[in-house]
């Protein structure tokens, strides 16, 4: 067997396979393993042995792109793998802050309060007496 023929055949294999993209790793292994066999027994029983006649076998294959478009439409049209979910939880850690900071609000007002005297204190403290005018000496 002739390298370059071999050359000619892994080329087509790969052009064939990086066209597949998008289908799923087990259908493109069948389809690249199934490719690989006929191709093989082509040879075989054509006892072919230059590179024009192998080409010729993969030209009646069809091109690469025209071998992927049909095993795309005979397995489905290409569905994208799900998407990552990404985390969304910028809401939450805004309410955690939220939160936190109206507690500590809450907490340093009841300190605040309790270290000062309360309106019902103030009122039972006594009242300065008031400063009554002196008569002036006459």
């Amino acid at each position: 067997m002739n390298t370059k023929n071999t050359d000619v055949v892994a080329e087509y294999l790969h052009e064939v396979d990086v066209r597949l993209a998008g289908l799923p790793v087990l259908q493109r292994r069948e389809l690249l393993a199934d490719l690989a066999a006929h191709i093989a027994s082509e040879r075989a029983e054509r006892n072919i042995q230059t590179e024009g006649e192998l080409i010729e076998v993969l030209e009646r294959l069809g091109s690469p792109d025209v071998v992927a478009a049909a095993a795309h439409e005979e397995f489905g049209p290409v569905t994208p793998p799900p998407a990552r979910r990404q985390f969304r939880g910028g809401w939450l850690i805004a309410a955690i802050v939220g939160v936190v900071l109206v507690l500590l609000l809450c907490a340093s007002a009841f300190f605040v309060s309790s270290s000062t005297e309360s309106p019902a204190q103030m009122e039972r403290a006594p009242a300065p007496a008031p400063s009554l005018p002196v008569p002036a000496a006459s």
